[in-house]
Formats: structure tokens, C-alpha cells, sequence
């Protein structure tokens, strides 16, 4: 059997999701727990891979067991045996095989968003959550650099190193916007995929308009000049969250059903679709 999960973590004290052999990892958490669970090593993958220190709301994942309990049982019970900066929100079985649920391949959009502060002081609350930047931001300016990004583009001077040479850089962008919160500016993109750092880069991009160090048109001069890795100021990895991926489906969770399991009546809307 195959089971979807909807996982929410703060990335703080985590060296990203993917798993490592000397780090504490989100997807090393996970595993740990499903250990306790069904005294077995089972493998679980992630639908997009987050940097160390970057926080998810919406991060899917998917992992096999042959068990009778119930999806919703299984997210309790990963949810007690792990630390409380992750958490299971949602669990679905989904279609399995080879053919089965695939959270990356079959991912139709990602949404991030990167969340500025421009108080006088720096948060000491929500410190972990947003970059302070020490100089007022012009949010309208950098909505309408944001703008740009919108459709299909040639993404390369956004790639960060681990963005191989030979990799397509080509990216399609839904939506891109920037609005004021208060004292927060949350620019939000929606896209197919992302490479490596390229919405840190494009949220150095963004600063920089908004502090008045570069004019709106920036944004387009480097997508059509395409250079690698000219996009050179990265943001915290803190300001940045993963909020949802959008998939083809229905069930409890907004992932695809499973052929066999008819999606209940009272299908809850988690907002991941």
C-alpha cells in the first residue's frame, strides 16, 4: 500500500529534507518514526527537496507499507514519535505499483513564498520565519519587477551551484506577485518547478529593487541575458517556505485517489489544490 502525506516543518534546526547520513533531516525524521511504527526501514519520498534552514507548510511525500491501519492512524502515530518542529498534517492512501502516486512527477505546480521585514528593529518573534532588511522596502516596485517572471523563461541566471551545467534552466511561472503585510512583504511564485537557490537569487533581486539599488527592469535583463549564476545575492535560506503543491486530485489531502478507495463524502479541503 501507498500512503501520501501533507508534512509541515520548521527547517531551523534542520540540514534541509532530503536525507543525510551525519544531519538531522526532515526526510531522516520520518523515517525514524515509521521505524518505531512498523519496525522495518522504510523509504520515504519528497515531491521537492528544501534547503537547510527552509520552512514548509506544504511539502508532500509518500512512502509503501503493508499495514491495515488507517491513513489517519498513521498520522498520528508519526506525529507522536516525532519532534514537534514536523508534523504530519494529512495522510491518504494513493495509487501504488510502479505506475503508482509519484509526488515529484506528478506535481503540476510548486508555490513558494519568501517573507521580508523592513521594521525599524528586527523581529524577535517571527526571527526565524522572515529577513529583516535594515532599509525601508518599496513593495509596488518590486511587485512590478516580479512580473516578469511570469511564463515560460530561461531561468539560468537565477541557478545556484548545485544546479548541474547540462540541466534545462528553462522554468514556466504561473504567478508572481509581492504584497505589504505590516511591517512583512511576502513575495509569492507559483511555477512547474524551480532550480537550486533560484528563488533566493530572485529574492536578492527583488531586495535590491526595493531598497532602491536597482531599477524594476533588472528582473528582465537577466532572464534575457540568461548568464549563470548572475543573480549573485542569495537571501536566508529563513525567509523562504514551501506552501503547497498542486496535483491532478481529489482525496482527503488534494492528492490523486486511490483507484480502489472511493474519496469520501466529506472530502476535507486542506488547500494544498
Amino acid at each position: 500500500m501507498r500512503f501520501g502525506l501533507i508534512v509541515e516543518y520548521d527547517g531551523t534546526n534542520f540540514h534541509g529534507s532530503q536525507l543525510q547520513s551525519n544531519a538531522r533531516t526532515v526526510q531522516g525524521e520520518i523515517e525514524s518514526a515509521l521505524l518505531q511504527i512498523f519496525s522495518e526501514k522504510i523509504r520515504v519520498h519528497f515531491a521537492s527537496r528544501t534547503d537547510s534552514g527552509v520552512h514548509a507548510r506544504g511539502q508532500v511525500g509518500r512512502f509503501d507499507a503493508e499495514t491495515d491501519m488507517p491513513p489517519d492512524q498513521i498520522r498520528k502515530a508519526l506525529n507522536f514519535h516525532m519532534t514537534t518542529d514536523v508534523r504530519i498534517r494529512c495522510a491518504q492512501l494513493v495509487e501504488d505499483g510502479p505506475d503508482g502516486f509519484d509526488p515529484r512527477g506528478d506535481a503540476s505546480a510548486r508555490t513558494y513564498v519568501y517573507t521580508f521585514n523592513d521594521a525599524p528593529s528586527e523581529p524577535a518573534l517571527d526571527r526565524h520565519y522572515v529577513t529583516h532588511v535594515r532599509k525601508p522596502l518599496d513593495e509596488i516596485a518590486m511587485n512590478d519587477a516580479s512580473q516578469a517572471l511570469v511564463g515560460l523563461h530561461d531561468f539560468a541566471s537565477f541557478a545556484g551551484p548545485k544546479a548541474p551545467h547540462d540541466a534545462l534552466t528553462m522554468r514556466n511561472v504561473e504567478t508572481a506577485s509581492t504584497t505589504r503585510i505590516g511591517d512583512s512583504i511576502e513575495f509569492k511564485i507559483t511555477a512547474n518547478a524551480f532550480l537550486h537557490q533560484q528563488i533566493r537569487r530572485i529574492a536578492g533581486v527583488l531586495c535590491d529593487v526595493g531598497t532602491g539599488g536597482s531599477p524594476v527592469a533588472v528582473v528582465g535583463d537577466l532572464l534575457a541575458t540568461a548568464e549563470r549564476g548572475a543573480a549573485s545575492h542569495v537571501m536566508p535560506a529563513r525567509g523562504l517556505c514551501l506552501e503547497k503543491i498542486a496535483y491532478e486530485g481529489t482525496g482527503e489531502c488534494g492528492l490523486p485517489v486511490k483507484s480502489s478507495a472511493p474519496t469520501p463524502a466529506n472530502t476535507v479541503d486542506t488547500g494544498v489544490n
